[in-house]
């Protein structure tokens, strides 16, 4: 397959008729440096990018942090004879917490030895960035107290690669005063509600809700059982109570997507304490339900893009210019359909945009494809509104959103929709279609044709769209670069084609869309003989001429002239 630079260095053919400059050389300049390289997806679904993320430094810091959520779960407060696992999904360095779970419970507290946070943290933290490596596996971390330390085993199990694992390594910062009010207001709703029994133990399960970074403060109570005591005396509470059950629930806001955690709390008196301990005794993300038919081409991309605005929302990358940079069209076309699928958006865009909602909803990669040439339309500055609005929806979720967003959200959709129905004007756009449609033609969707041109026929060759890029706005729903509407040609059919519609441009200013596409097929049966193969002028030359006399009598006819 032909480079995609030698590609992009080419003239854009891609074309709709010879008043139109063929060349991108003039563009705006709006393009972001990620679109100029061409940037979008490799085949395995992980982003392309600019510059390289992650890094020994960043593995460190992963491997830092992990040490830091074990203590905080499990030993800080562990007595001797406890035993805990916990499960880590390991992907380019990054470890993202699946689960844990006390397997053992301990011989009670005060019994042995104080550990202290520098003897826990030494053994792990020097050597388990090197131990976890960067290729997707679950890891186990087995802790057993014994009477004056922990003792800690390693090992591989098998699993699926869990999609809400996180794929670059980063210095992930600590939990924001909004994640940690997040997790006491839910701690909150799990404590108070469910008293423990003077000298008595509780048992208790509830479902929880995250949404990017957050964790929402909806929370489905389970079951709640009294293991021991009368329950005719209930032990006082006080807030403190909650801060053992925030620090098990603040490591799961480190992964990506919408996700559901299902925990267990254990909730004990001890004669002679004041007050009752909660600990969080086991957590596990749940499998989410594998994606529709229709959305199993994007939802790899989609996964990678939001960990992606997650990384840059954690960062807080406040300059626009910045943001608007940093991803490709194509990237932010599977990233905006994947998350309004995602996150069940539609059904409030259908009265703004009903015709973005009906498209989107069929979901998958054309969707996503017809999405990129709706943004490219977008003026910059709306494009820069919608992705900002959309990044804190992505992090956040919709319900973070406030009034004044939901309402510029919905102003921006109205005035895509608008746009749809007008013709395309601006020279950027139109550039900016024809070369995506030459990189598209070649490397998608006829590559082989590209290897059989050779590099000097290969600049010559032109690309038309079959329904031209001036009268898209006859068929809002379909994507111009579609492959279907895409056609190879040699330059000298491509100018008997364009002869066909100049014909019409200068005869029918108003062609209707019935017309238009009439008009495609009578170009599709008169020079299609010549269409994605090489031409021999020695052979065709005259069949050529005979071919566009014959096509501009039956345009005649369609227009009635």
């Amino acid at each position: 397959m032909l480079g995609l630079l030698w590609m992009l260095a080419l003239t854009a053919c891609a074309s709709d008729g010879p008043f139109e400059g063929e060349s991108p050389e003039g563009a705006s300049g709006n393009d972001t440096p990620a679109e100029r390289a061409g940037l979008g997806f490799t085949r395995d679904g992980a982003l392309e990018r600019v510059s390289p993320v992650g890094g020994e430094r960043a593995r460190q810091a992963e491997a830092a942090r992990v040490v830091r959520e074990l203590w905080e779960v499990a030993g800080a407060r562990g007595a001797p004879g406890e035993v805990w696992t916990f499960d880590y999904q390991v992907h380019g360095g990054a470890l993202t917490l699946l689960s844990f779970r006390r397997t053992s419970v301990g011989v009670g507290q005060g019994a042995g030895g104080t550990v202290e946070w520098s003897g826990f943290s030494r053994e792990l933290t020097r050597s388990l960035s090197t131990l976890a490596g960067v290729k997707p596996r679950r890891l186990r971390f087995t802790l057993k107290r014994g009477p004056e330390r922990w003792r800690f085993d390693l090992e591989t199990v098998r699993g699926p690669v869990a999609v809400h694992a996180r794929t670059v390594a980063e210095a992930l910062p600590g939990a924001s005063e909004p994640r940690v009010s997040d997790a006491l207001t839910v701690a909150r709703q799990l404590l108070p509600a469910s008293r423990v029994p003077w000298e008595g133990r509780v048992h208790e399960r509830a479902r929880l809700q995250f949404e990017g970074l957050r964790l929402l403060q909806e929370v489905e109570l389970g079951v709640f059982e009294v293991q021991e005591g009368s329950g005719r005396r209930s032990a006082p509470g006080s807030a403190d109570l909650r801060m053992p059950v925030v620090q098990a629930l603040l490591p799961f806001a480190n992964a990506v997507g919408s996700r559901t955690v299902e925990v267990e709390l254990e909730g004990r008196h001890v004669r002679g304490e004041a007050e009752p301990r909660w600990r969080v005794v086991a957590a596990t993300t749940l499998e989410p339900t594998a994606p529709s038919e229709g959305m199993e081409d994007i939802a790899r991309e989609y996964r990678a893009m939001q960990e992606d605005i997650l990384r840059h929302w954690r960062q807080e990358v406040e300059d626009s210019a910045r943001r608007a940079g940093v991803w490709s069209f194509e990237q932010l076309a599977y990233w905006y359909v994947g998350g309004f699928i995602a996150k069940g958006a539609l059904g409030a865009m259908e009265a703004v945009a009903p015709t973005v909602a009906a498209v989107l909803g069929k979901g998958g990669a054309k969707a996503a494809q017809w999405f990129r040439t709706v943004l490219i339309r977008t003026p910059p500055a709306e494009r820069e509104a919608l992705q900002r609005i959309w990044m804190k929806a992505e992090a956040e979720g919709l319900m973070a959103l406030k009034a004044g967003e939901r309402a510029e959200l919905q102003s921006l959709l109205k005035d895509m929709e608008h746009r749809l129905r007008a013709p395309i004007t601006d020279k950027y756009s139109k550039d900016k279609l024809r070369e995506w449609a030459r990189q598209e033609y070649f490397e998608v969707h006829q590559p082989r044709l590209a290897q059989a041109l050779g590099k000097d026929l290969l600049g010559t060759y032109q690309v038309h769209h079959l329904v031209p890029i001036e009268h898209a706005h006859l068929f809002p729903t379909r994507s111009i670069n579609a492959a279907e509407n895409l056609v190879g040609m040699a330059r000298e059919v491509h100018s008997s084609v364009n002869s066909v519609w100049t014909f019409v441009r200068t005869n029918a200013k108003h062609a209707s869309a019935k017309e238009v596409e009439e008009i495609a097929r009578i170009t599709h049966k008169h020079f299609g003989r010549w269409f994605h193969v090489l031409y021999d002028p020695s052979k065709s030359g005259a069949a050529l001429a005979s071919a566009e006399k014959a096509a501009l009598k039956e345009v005649v006819a369609v227009l009635g002239l």
